[in-house]
């Protein structure tokens, strides 16, 4: 199944990618597909023993609800997080999951759709049984109040909202949590501690956000926050009151590592630090800091996106203490819900949070409320009044490479949003999605919608050469005809012919670094690359490489 979705096409990746490299929407699974290998979990873990407690620990996720599906191998996702956890709970483990915080997209194209992301995730992670979710940047960006408003100022139910160092604010001065997030139910929405038995072990949770972090978020959110130490001297202290006697702490520290290693040092009350990590892909193992008093504490990052899940176990000892093994697990493919569409929906309730998702986006319109900007092009000639006309009129002077083009799977780009994608479905009313398997969308003249833009459907000539009326009204005129391939530094500039790029494809980084390149054939082949790579990026098609993919879709020099 090809179903693109996330940053623009060609010439959009300067403009747009910025703000969609965060917004990821809900992209399709891919529901029959076999598995590729991958490797068993746990397998270090001790076979003759149950963990007494397990914690799922994720963050960071920025609004990743689905992997794109649109290539192999993919990671991550709710649907995969849920049957991880479900699989984890069939062996008879007693599990609960936290989570971070910075759910959402840290910046989003329509605010709306970003809000709805949060609603949508807060109930799934319900499902699943997680007990609390930190804030982060990506929230107060959103703003906090807001999405309060859709989850957790409503329900007095787990996963309870866990920021103890965030108060209102009012002028420069930052007023009580309690006061500014009072909630709904026999709580505030925003709590700093919370503590329940997993398994046979009480588990203590304590969320705070970090220096770095409140001085990022700005004083335009509404929302202030204190010292973290100070809030973490009152959350070891309610944690040490609790009647429930937590036996293991464990900390959602929004902050950056280096902090929550300082942090892990002056508090080794909390056996787990969990942080934010600056790389998408995490380490594979927990850093261990030693405390003054030689206690160990564990600091967890779990990379970004959902693409992994962070397992820790508590073992416990015969002298009343506890071994702690960690596990990182990437959600992949073993972990997509089998069994035919109706099947699968019965199985796992995360899967009707995303059609509820997929149809809230089309009730909404949220595709209308996709901006507008200017096309580059459109911007550094703007007296040249560039709009876009689709394929079909680039036909009348170029058959040749639209005979090409039209054999390509670039020319039938969209109906893998309208026929493919099934979890959810609908994605061709999602602008996330329909930015890649559509021409211009995000730019002035660009894709709308079906009826009245449906020229524009699919991946097409514009997608890589521009908006194309100036060149179309007067094919001769040179300077149109240089904005049409503005990857070339000069108008000489060519990459290999297809059979050149074909043998490429098959030799290795280091063979293809001894190629005799031609003149500026390597100059315009990284041009090419990182235009393409604006939809074909290492997540959505972690296998492109410029040199297989070019003869597919080569097309007549003229």
């Amino acid at each position: 199944m090809s179903t693109r979705c996330f940053v623009p096409a060609g010439l959009g990746v300067a403009l747009l990618v910025a703000g969609l490299a965060a917004v990821r929407g809900v992209p399709a699974s891919a529901p029959g597909a076999q598995p590729v290998a991958e490797p068993q979990p746990f397998a270090a873990w001790p076979r003759d023993a149950k963990p007494d407690a397990v914690l799922v620990i994720t963050g960071q996720t920025y609004g990743y609800l689905q992997p794109c599906g649109c290539s192999r191998p993919q990671l991550g996702g709710l649907e995969r997080r849920a049957n991880f956890i479900a699989g984890l709970k069939a062996k008879g483990w007693p599990v609960a999951g936290v989570d971070l915080g910075d759910v959402l997209p840290a910046a989003g194209i329509v605010p709306e759709q970003v809000v709805l992301k949060y609603a949508t995730t807060l109930p799934a992670l319900r499902e699943m049984g997680y007990v609390a979710v930190g804030v982060g940047k990506a929230e107060f960006t959103t703003g906090l109040f807001r999405l309060l408003d859709q989850y957790a100022a409503k329900k007095d139910q787990p996963p309870f909202t866990l920021a103890g160092n965030v108060g209102g604010l009012v002028g420069d001065k930052v007023t009580p949590r309690a006061t500014a997030f009072p909630g709904a139910g026999s709580r505030p929405s925003v709590g700093l501690t919370e503590v329940v038995e997993v398994g046979t072990i009480s588990v203590g949770f304590a969320g705070v956000v970090g220096p770095s972090v409140a001085k990022s978020i700005g004083t335009n959110t509404l929302v202030g926050v204190t010292s973290d130490k100070d809030a973490l001297a009152v959350a070891v202290k309610e944690l040490a009151d609790d009647l429930k006697k937590p036996k293991l702490n464990v900390l959602l520290y929004q902050g950056t590592f280096e902090e929550a290693q300082k942090i892990a040092k002056d508090w080794p009350q909390f056996r787990v630090v969990v942080c934010l990590s600056d790389d998408a892909a995490p380490p594979e193992t927990p850093d261990v800091v030693t405390a003054p008093g030689g206690e160990k504490v564990l600091v967890v990052r779990v990379g970004h996106k959902g693409r992994y899940v962070g397992v820790i176990a508590a073992f416990k000892k015969a002298d009343g203490g506890f071994d702690l093994k960690y596990e990182l697990v990437p959600m992949g493919e073993r972990y997509v819900t089998a069994g035919d569409e109706d099947a699968a929906r019965k199985a796992n309730p995360t899967l009707a949070l995303l059609d509820d998702y997929a149809d809230r986006v089309k009730t909404r319109n949220l595709l209308g409320k996709f901006p507008q900007g200017t096309h580059p092009l459109q911007t550094q000639n703007p007296k040249l009044n560039l709009s876009y006309v689709g394929s079909e009129a680039c036909a009348k002077c170029h058959a040749d490479q639209h005979t090409k083009w039209n054999e390509s799977r670039h020319a039938h780009a969209f109906e893998a949003l309208e026929k493919a994608a099934k979890r959810p479905a609908q994605r061709h009313f999602d602008g996330e999605c329909v930015l890649c398997h559509t021409v211009g969308l995000g730019y002035k003249t660009g894709y709308r919608d079906d009826l009245t833009t449906p020229a524009l459907k699919h991946v097409g000539c514009e997608s890589c050469h521009g908006p194309g009326a100036g060149h179309a009204a007067d094919p001769k005129d040179a300077k149109l005809l240089a904005l049409q391939s503005p990857w070339r530094a000069d108008k000489a500039d060519r990459l290999p012919d297809p059979a050149a790029m074909a043998a490429l494809a098959k030799l290795s980084a280091a063979d293809r670094a001894k190629y005799a390149w031609k003149g500026a054939e390597r100059r315009t082949a990284s041009a090419v690359a990182t235009a393409c790579a604006g939809c074909h990026d290492s997540e959505n098609d972690p296998n492109f490489d410029l040199f297989s993919y070019w003869p597919k879709v080569a097309h007549p020099k003229k």
